[in-house]
């Protein structure tokens, strides 16, 4: 019976996890939290929660159904509606990454269900729950020089940010007693075909991709 129940009370943990994480998101909105602060918090901490779930569920099918529910209602505005400082009409770039968020993580469940430990699956949404938003940040704050010609407003100080804080995270993944090499590879080629994903996607592809091409590149050379 518990085994029965299992899947389908993850899935409501998770739908009320983000809905508190929303709440707690518009809450200081209203007390005046710079709204790019409110989205990179609420990026990291949705991203986190997905990596720990992700090797809780029993069945890929219940897995999908958070990440596909949260594709269908930030695709559908409500979450704009809810989270006003996430409605961005001037940056569709911005807009999109709602939305090619949950397809991302969708998506590297489906590519590397059955990877050992879904190992895969957790370093590709620990990159995009962190290494994402800390390029992002660096980038804003000390990036200096840009990517040319990709002209995609990324800079170096932002993909060297994603590099170093991504290769933390999966080598934190891949680390196992005796295995430091192997993990220093992972991390090394994780970071940078993550930092290269992000770097090449278009605005807000690159939420859809770095779980994605992360995962890839540990099934590849775990």
């Amino acid at each position: 019976m518990l085994v029965a129940i299992h899947d389908p009370l993850l899935v409501l943990a998770s739908f009320l996890a983000v809905f508190a994480l929303l709440v707690g998101a518009r809450t200081a909105s209203s007390r005046g939290v710079p709204p790019a602060a409110v989205r990179r918090s609420l990026h990291a901490a949705i991203g986190l929660w997905t990596a720990f779930v992700a090797t809780l569920f029993l069945r890929l099918s219940w897995a999908l159904v958070p990440p596909l529910g949260f594709l269908a209602a930030n695709a559908s505005g409500r979450t704009g509606l809810l989270v006003p400082s996430l409605a961005r009409p001037d940056d569709p770039g911005g807009a999109r990454g709602l939305w090619t968020f949950p397809l991302g993580v969708a998506a590297a469940y489906w590519l590397f269900w059955n990877d050992p430990g879904r190992a895969p699956v957790v370093a590709g949404c620990l990159a995009l729950a962190l290494a994402d938003p800390a390029a992002a940040w660096t980038g804003k704050r000390w990036g200096q020089r840009r990517l040319r010609p990709l002209a995609l407003r990324r800079t170096l100080e932002g993909s060297l940010a994603f590099f170093v804080v991504a290769a933390i995270l999966v080598g934190a993944v891949a680390a196992r007693p005796g295995g430091a090499m192997h993990a220093l590879r992972l991390a090394v080629g994780c970071g940078a075909v993550g930092a290269l994903a992000e770097a090449l996607a278009p605005p807000g592809w690159d939420n859809a991709l770095i779980p994605v091409a992360v995962g890839a590149a540990y099934h590849v050379l775990a």
